[in-house]
């Protein structure tokens, strides 16, 4: 199958046509619309975001809580770690989604808190291997379409549903672990939580400045117009459509009278599958065929909705598209935009509003990095199963939002250029283009080692590609890119490809101090090729299957590759040792190493018990095809670099 988009049909196709009629592409421009998030939480803005940051959330760390000299389950206790962040990004995500998100985020956690306060006192401890069905709980949404928001009283009286999750789950020994501090630390938390609820219950709609902000657009700028609102949850798509369609709500009703008597609706998950039809075509009438629904009553202005509203759909009678909130993957605010931009579009300009705020978006953008890195990190390590936790760990790029905050346009084509280099048709293009046009002479006569540079946004690094010579089978291609702003080596093609991709006449930028310390980088980068080679060899010729414990040491051990105190000779031994089979005496050495480095951070020592435990089971884990023998038939003279490129841009 053939995937051609929008960015390669308009390079490629610019004089496309269907049904005799030239595609249109519009162009697409980001707009910020700033509001004072601090100044709806007047005078208690750092006391929340500090209580959110102060949370121990003990339910979901109970390893954290086991008695002295009981075992812990290091897995279980990084995974659990990992959760806790996951669970504080989550309450700052919401707070900066909307007030009615974050109340109900913070009833729920109190409901769900008092709740496993009761089982503690009675004796029972439920294990958080089970937090899957407490997120569950703590994710669910309100399904009612009340004006009025449920009071706290009516939220702790009603523990049903917390109750209800907490009674599935699995209880574990009481006597394993520290009732008086778990007790302490859920006690913490209900009154961290407690507090904040008294300084945000009684913030409504008319002290809300980011809901202000957006009637103020609707009935300015966008009067008149088409627009589309999108919000990451659905709390906050239906505290809007409350607050700006509600039939029930005289507020509501004085404002869609103010706008001219505007038709407002919303879309979530609540839909069913054939009302969501019957909204899309009421929304864009022309582009789904239905002429007898433009100008009727039924025809929709405005349309709320999560991101349950899917790709596939035409809306492309809309040029209007509005981010009420942060999406934290900031690809998908762009992406959004392929809603409205469709064939058969109007539009010469689409534009995509993005509500940002003011003064409180670096505290947030800066605490969510922080959590977001250090989930990472657990991850590294070899705690963490994505898949398991439900949510996305890797730290996004922040510096991205940061340029669609400050309207930066390039960062659209940058996306766009992305998903198509994720695309082989794409690249297969591009070179059949230059192979046509007599480029393989001129490649082949390129001498190795030849360098340039580019100018790209927010990057600055160094490109390698460095190519082996073929041994047995074909040559091995190694794309490597140094990220100086990060530190760190991206082997990722797709990522390299858009970070190194230009035109013909794409202006040649080459900052000479950066000349200074490519050959330190271009080194780093050699050790990282012949690391790799020696991984893959290893894992090649290790048993199918290893404990966990290894691969988090033989993790731990990597990520100290480059530190000065460290043996690289010792430090290849070790993880070459590590990825074999090993007896379960051996195993269990090996986590009372893994509990020791974890309290004392010391690489050299974790070293030398490797390699201690190496040299006494020589004779068992020493074999045909394993260890050292693993990396034979490729060395660094087997390297030669094709060419390099710089790439800068603050």
């Amino acid at each position: 199958m053939i995937r051609r988009t929008r960015p390669f049909i308009r390079k490629a196709y610019p004089e496309a046509t269907i049904r005799g009629e030239r595609i249109r592409f519009p162009e697409r421009k980001l707009r910020t619309i700033r509001y004072d998030l601090e100044g709806t939480y007047k005078g208690i803005y750092e006391e929340v975001v500090g209580g959110v940051e102060s949370l121990k959330l003990a339910p979901y760390n109970l390893e954290a809580y086991k008695k002295a000299g009981v075992r812990v389950d290091e897995f279980e206790a990084g995974r659990e770690q990992a959760l806790v962040g996951i669970f504080k990004s989550r309450y700052l995500k919401r707070f900066e989604s909307s007030i009615e998100a974050f109340h109900i985020s913070i009833r729920r956690a109190l409901a769900f808190l008092k709740t496993f306060e009761s089982y503690i006192l009675g004796g029972r401890l439920l294990r958080s291997s089970d937090f899957q069905k407490a997120m569950r709980y703590l994710a669910q949404e309100d399904e009612d379409d009340e004006v009025t928001p449920r009071s706290m009283a009516d939220d702790l009286d009603a523990n049903e549903d917390a109750r209800r999750v907490l009674d599935a789950m699995e209880a574990t020994n009481p006597a394993d672990y520290s009732l008086r501090k778990l007790h302490d630390a859920v006690q913490h938390d209900v009154a961290v939580l407690s507090g904040i609820w008294e300084r945000v219950k009684d913030i409504g709609p008319a002290q809300d400045a980011k809901l202000q902000q957006l009637k103020k657009l609707l009935a300015g700028d966008l009067r008149g117009k088409k627009v589309l609102v999108f919000s990451y949850y659905k709390d906050t798509a239906r505290y809007l459509y409350q607050n700006l369609g509600h039939p029930e709500n005289p507020e509501a009703v004085a404002f869609r009278k103010k706008l001219g008597d505007v038709t407002v609706r919303r879309m979530d998950s609540g839909a069913d599958p054939k009302e969501r039809v019957r909204i899309v075509q009421n929304f864009a009438p022309k582009a789904n065929n239905r002429p007898d629904l433009v100008g009727s009553e039924k025809e929709i202005d405005i349309l709320i909705s999560t991101d349950v509203l899917s790709e596939g759909q035409n809306l492309q009678d809309c040029g209007y598209l509005v981010n009420y909130d942060l999406h934290w993957n900031p690809t998908r605010m762009v992406q959004r935009a392929g809603r409205i931009d469709r064939i058969g579009t109007d539009f010469d300009v689409l534009w995509i509003c993005n509500m940002f705020p003011d003064a409180g978006l670096e505290r947030l953008l800066k605490l969510v990095e922080s959590l977001s890195r250090k989930i990472a990190d657990i991850d590294r390590a070899g705690f963490l199963d994505a898949s398991v936790l439900g949510e996305v760990v890797h730290p996004q790029n922040f510096n991205t939002l940061r340029r669609i905050r400050d309207e930066d346009g390039t960062v659209i084509e940058e996306e766009e250029q992305f998903t198509e280099l994720a695309s082989s048709e794409f690249l297969l293009q591009q070179l059949r283009g230059l192979l046509d046009a007599g480029g393989r002479e001129m490649l082949e006569s390129l001498p190795d080692g030849i360098h340039s540079g580019l100018a790209r946004a927010g990057a600055k690094g160094v490109f390698f590609y460095f190519q082996a010579a073929p041994r047995k089978g074909e040559k091995q291609h190694f794309w490597k890119y140094y990220d100086l702003k990060e530190n760190g080596i991206v082997d990722n093609r797709y990522v390299i490809a858009n970070l190194i991709a230009c035109e013909r006449d794409t202006p040649r930028v080459v900052d000479p101090a950066m000349f200074r310390s490519v050959f330190d980088l271009q080194e780093k980068v050699i050790d990282d090729i012949l690391r790799s080679v020696r991984e893959q060899k290893a894992l090649e010729a290790a048993p199918r299957s290893v404990d966990p414990v290894q691969q988090t040491l033989a993790t731990a051990i990597q990520s100290y590759l480059n530190h000065p105190d460290v043996d690289r000779q010792e430090a290849k031994q070790a993880l070459s040792f590590l990825s074999q089979s090993m007896l379960t005496v051996q195993v269990k050495e090996l986590r009372r190493m893994l509990k020791d480095f974890q309290a004392s951070g010391d690489v050299a020592e974790l070293l030398k018990a490797v390699d201690s435990l190496r040299e006494t089971y020589r004779s068992e884990s020493s074999g045909p095809g394993r260890g050292g023998a693993a990396t034979a038939g490729f060395r660094r003279e087997d390297l030669r670099l094709v060419c390099f490129e710089f790439v800068t841009g603050g």
